[in-house]
């Protein structure tokens, strides 16, 4: 399979060909990662006939010895704070400054890869699972199915009264410090009353995909091969 780097509507993507165009699987990366964080995984999941793209973060952000990039901004004081006394970060009623302005840039760059594949997934990794969450229920968008990894609720009040429901796998870390249980949990909620289909699935452990997860996942994007 093909493996390049493209520029799509000004997002750096990197992206793996598949043999076939009827199945594009977009994924974004979580806070403080890039393209490449999550691009290894592709060749656990692959199927031939998947079009894969990990587009770069809209924001850059200085990680010492390597950039990294966030589609949002976060407040990293309440955080720390949260990790330090073990506490729930509630997201559902945060609305990050840039998220409007990040969510029309990714609609654009779902609608323009909707143009080459009869199927859309989307997927992400903690930050990028609450965009790819947000994608998922806009009306002007045709996606059919999501994977969501260590998200959360963010924002509720920007989620529709009504959506087309859609499959959907979601998993979360019963002792995840940076974002809790009770944030997926509450993702969950969210999306069945739309009638997207699907659970959360919880594993012991923290803000990461273990290999249980892997295989589930693996599992989940068979119904689309």
């Amino acid at each position: 399979m093909k493996t390049d780097k493209l520029d799509i509507l000004g997002l750096e993507t990197l992206h793996v060909a598949g043999s076939e165009a009827d199945v594009g699987i977009i994924f974004f990366h979580g806070y403080g990662a890039n393209m490449h964080d999550l691009f290894p995984l592709w060749e656990l999941w692959h199927a031939d006939n998947f079009n894969w793209y990990f587009p770069n973060g809209l924001l850059p952000l200085n990680m010492g010895y390597y950039e990294g990039r966030s589609w949002f901004s976060i407040d990293v004081e309440k955080l720390e704070r949260s990790i330090r006394e073990g506490t729930h970060r509630d997201m559902k009623g945060t609305i990050p400054p840039e998220l409007d302005s990040t969510l029309s840039q990714l609609e654009l760059f779902v609608a323009e890869l909707s143009k080459k594949h009869k199927k859309i997934l989307l997927g992400g990794f903690s930050q990028g699972a609450m965009c790819a969450s947000h994608l998922s229920v806009n009306p002007r968008l045709k996606v059919d199915g999501l994977i969501l990894l260590s998200g959360a609720l963010l924002a509720e009040e920007k989620f529709p009264a009504a959506a087309r429901g859609i499959p959907f796998y979601q998993s979360h870390g019963r002792q995840d410090p940076i974002l809790s249980i009770n944030g997926a949990l509450d993702l969950e909620k969210k999306l069945q009353s739309l009638n997207f289909s699907g659970k959360l699935h919880a594993f012991d452990g923290g803000h990461e995909i273990p290999p249980t997860v892997i295989h589930e996942v693996k599992g989940f994007l068979e119904n689309f091969d």
